[in-house]
């Protein structure tokens, strides 16, 4: 059975022990070292306000009110429920009653009169085995296990709906800054196009003057793919967020101005018990519950069973009215007691069956686990190194865009060839539109660290 132990120090996810062989999973710290520094019911808050939008909260409220996906996951809760119900009726005696009628006619003697009879009956039978060893309580309690995992399941679907929306939103976002950068860059090489023109229509072209058309109207092609580029990409992205939504794609969706800024920092010390509220690892580890009790149903399943069984009822062959008359009653009461003895190997291969099962899915939630303390610690690390990317990229941006000025005023006096001047315009813009898809990357990454963990650096956590 795969245990999950938490100690003063953290969350330490000791070992995965199977039933009968063991796996471990050692050095798991008592908090994160990877960096260096629940939503309730259909309401969106906690992680989402760290981005200061309130569009954003916008736009997840819908999802998750309108998302059809979701809304089939949901169900899914409903399902699970009536399964428990019907898993559990077992333990209660079935009741059940019929009333029949039957007429019939023959001829008798040698004058082949007609000889008629009635006959009515109505019974009431009942029936129930006592679970004495607990094989219903076990199934029962299976399936409320599993009605808890697929609880868990819709709340780690709603979870990951909502990051989808944010990271899709700001996605839009980035491709129109991108769009923006790609044309204030054309409209700067349009009018070294036009410096070039010019100064071939006055006779002062020279011998590169050709060649630096060439290469000036390439760089205003290539300028005019990037802005159709980014445009396909943006309504892409918000024919995606349209279907979040639960809308029509028609590529009209309310849209974020500009790139947020994340208004908190990670926390310093984070405690990894925080990973202990994942829906998707309690799912997990319900559903390793749930194939523990069936393993235990499926061996009480070789046990000996009780059945006692009764009824009452009346009959008559005369008026469908004397049904009703207590003097025509009869009753009857028995019991039997079975044991299997021989099913071909049946229950003892449901019963290896089930263990097989157990392990199969004891080693996914080791799988899941391991899968959610590298997401946490991958999105910790990613953090520190997209804010040290930020700050160079921006001081990259700053330095190319005074090199680009310096260029454009010696070029113009004659001091360098058209290349340098066109090669430093193209450094200031991929510098400027470098620092936008990082800045989009370390928002992302936020996100990524707010679903790894469940929700945000302040969630209770849930246990079980």
């Amino acid at each position: 059975m795969l245990c999950l132990l938490i100690s003063q120090s953290g969350c330490v996810l000791n070992q995965v022990k199977k039933s009968d062989s063991g796996a471990m999973v050692d050095g798991v710290p008592g908090h994160w070292v990877g960096g260096r520094f629940h939503l309730d019911g259909n309401s969106v808050s906690g992680w989402l306000s760290d981005f200061n939008s309130p569009l954003l909260k916008e736009l997840a409220e819908e999802a998750v009110s309108r998302n059809y996906n979701l809304a089939a996951t949901r169900s899914r809760i409903a399902q699970a429920a009536e399964r428990a119900g019907i898993a559990g009726a077992d333990r209660l005696p079935t009741v059940d009653s019929s009333v029949n009628t039957s007429r019939s006619q023959n001829l008798r003697g040698a004058a082949f009169q007609t000889v008629r009879a009635n006959n009515f009956n109505f019974n009431l039978d009942v029936s129930w085995q006592p679970d004495l060893w607990g094989r219903v309580k076990d199934l029962r309690d299976s399936q409320l296990d599993l009605l808890t995992a697929e609880t868990n399941a819709y709340h780690w679907a709603r979870l990951s709906l909502v990051a989808n929306v944010v990271k899709t939103s700001l996605e839009i976002v980035e491709s129109r800054e991108q769009v923006a950068l790609s044309r204030e860059n054309l409209v700067s090489l349009e009018k070294t196009l036009d410096i070039l023109d010019n100064k071939l229509e006055a006779g002062d072209a020279d011998d590169r003057t050709a060649l630096d058309i060439s290469l000036s109207r390439a760089d205003i092609a290539r300028a005019k793919s990037n802005i159709l580029v980014e445009q396909r990409q943006a309504d892409a992205s918000g024919r995606t967020l349209e279907a979040f939504l639960g809308r029509y794609p028609k590529g009209k969706v309310e849209e974020l101005k500009r790139l947020p800024g994340i208004t908190r920092k990670i926390p310093v010390g984070l405690p990894s018990e925080l990973l202990l509220r994942r829906p998707d690892l309690i799912e997990a580890e319900y559903r390793v519950d749930s194939r523990l009790k069936e393993l235990s149903a499926s061996r009480k399943a070789l046990l000996p069973t009780i059945r006692i069984t009764g009824g009452s009822g009346t009959s008559t062959t005369d008026e469908f009215g004397d049904l009703f008359d207590i003097q025509n009653m009869v009753w009857n009461i028995g019991q039997n007691l079975a044991r299997p003895l021989y099913q071909g190997g049946r229950l003892k291969a449901d019963v290896r069956l089930s263990q097989a099962e157990l392990d199969e899915i004891a080693s996914a939630y080791g799988d899941t686990a391991l899968t959610a303390f590298r997401e946490v610690e991958t999105a910790l690390a990613a953090e520190w190194y997209f804010v040290q990317q930020v700050a160079a990229l921006e001081e990259a941006s700053r330095e190319a865009g005074l090199a680009s000025d310096l260029s454009q005023s010696q070029y113009e006096r004659g001091l360098i060839e058209i290349i340098t001047f066109l090669e430093s315009q193209r450094r200031e813009f991929d510098a400027r539109s470098s620092l936008i898809g990082v800045k989009l990357m370390l928002l992302q990454n936020r996100v990524d660290l707010y679903l790894a963990l469940g929700g945000d650096f302040d969630h209770p956590v849930v246990s079980k």
